[in-house]
């Protein structure tokens, strides 16, 4: 089913790509540099600049969506473009699939990516003293992991895996999928988000229950977006209400249903130029800015 989904998810973002024909001119790419020394295209990440930018730009990086089974950085291309424009250095990283791993190991991909990062900032002119993340859905999601783990030593213990020296000032999760055992949609990832690799392993009921990762975690602010034909809207509000009890600063931006464009689940990332979609950038920025 993993499969399956990931077929008809990268045909749609293809078809939607070569219908936005969206013109990156104005930043640089340096692509595809390995973050692991395996030669899969699952450990690469991307660099986008503006032309002639400086290492005292901010940072950010930059986890794509894909309901964990599907794309790689690339489908984020202009949504990355968008924010390179508006003044940061961006990293995009690639990580594993589902089926073709579990989501430990996901988290085990994000976490080394930004370890390296981490210790190759000065080599590729990244000023992490104001670096913060974005990702969504299930980016949205690893990127929890991400900032959980980092600020947890007994995440750190439960994962077996080590922080990776970042610290992150803000970050934005757009239509967060916090769920990884579903009904509809996605039913078939509860079957597939582990193995019986992780029977009785420590970080498993976190796996299985992302949800409780903000209880043992100290995050920094959020902001995020989801709207009315969002069709995973109720995850954003229920990160809300958590980040809300544990009293972590964030903000929710949910657009309601419009005559115009229908403003789906990530619909700021799948069409940057629309005017909801910049409204969204102009705030996720000022939000960033101001931390």
């Amino acid at each position: 089913m993993a499969h399956v989904g990931r077929l008809l998810f990268e045909t749609n973002d293809a078809l939607r790509l070569r219908r936005l024909q969206y013109d990156c001119s104005g930043v640089t790419f340096l692509s595809d540099v390995p973050y692991l020394p395996d030669s899969s295209r699952a450990h690469l990440l991307d660099i986008i600049r503006p032309d002639n930018a400086s290492a005292d730009l901010p940072v950010i990086v930059n986890i794509h969506g894909g309901g964990l089974f599907a794309s790689y950085k690339e489908v984020n291309t202009p949504f990355n473009c968008e924010w390179a424009r508006r003044g940061y250095n961006v990293v995009s990283i690639s990580y594993r699939r589902l089926p073709d791993t579990t989501l430990v190991h996901q988290v085990e991909d994000v976490m080394a990516a930004l370890r390296f990062v981490s210790s190759h900032a000065e080599q590729y002119g990244l000023n992490l003293s104001r670096c913060y993340l974005i990702g969504d859905s299930a980016g949205a999601l690893l990127s929890l992991f991400a900032l959980s783990i980092e600020s947890s030593v007994r995440l750190q213990q439960a994962f077996n895996i080590p922080p990776c020296g970042i610290s992150f000032r803000a970050a934005a999760m757009i239509s967060v999928m916090l769920d990884t055992v579903r009904t509809i949609p996605l039913s078939f990832l509860g079957k597939v988000v582990s193995n019986a690799d992780d029977r009785g392993k420590s970080y498993l009921p976190y796996i299985l229950h992302p949800a409780s990762l903000p209880s043992e975690a100290k995050l920094p602010a959020i902001y995020m977006v989801t709207s009315a034909e969002d069709i995973i809207r109720r995850d954003t509000h229920k990160l809300a209400q958590l980040l809300g009890e544990k009293g972590v600063e964030h903000y929710l931006s949910d657009y309601p249903k419009q005559a115009g464009h229908k403003l789906m689940h990530v619909f700021s990332v799948q069409y940057p130029l629309w005017p909801e979609s910049q409204e969204v950038y102009a705030g996720i920025d000022g939000f960033l800015r101001a931390h």
